[in-house]
């Protein structure tokens, strides 16, 4: 029945939250590198656009 699957799926979802949770410090900071990573490429392109302008 649909009730042991939904048993199932909140089973599975528990696992993956204490996984994430176990995890959380590394996944924040996988988030923040990639984050700085992605506006230092954007800010790189901006400050190269700019002194492309001024010249």
């Amino acid at each position: 029945g649909g009730g042991s699957c939904l048993g199932k799926c909140a089973h599975v979802f528990k696992l993956i939250f204490k996984e994430i949770k176990d995890n959380i410090f590394i996944y924040i900071l996988s988030i923040i590198y990639l984050s700085v990573c992605v506006m230092n490429k954007i800010f790189a392109k901006r400050t190269l656009n700019k002194i492309g302008n001024y010249s």
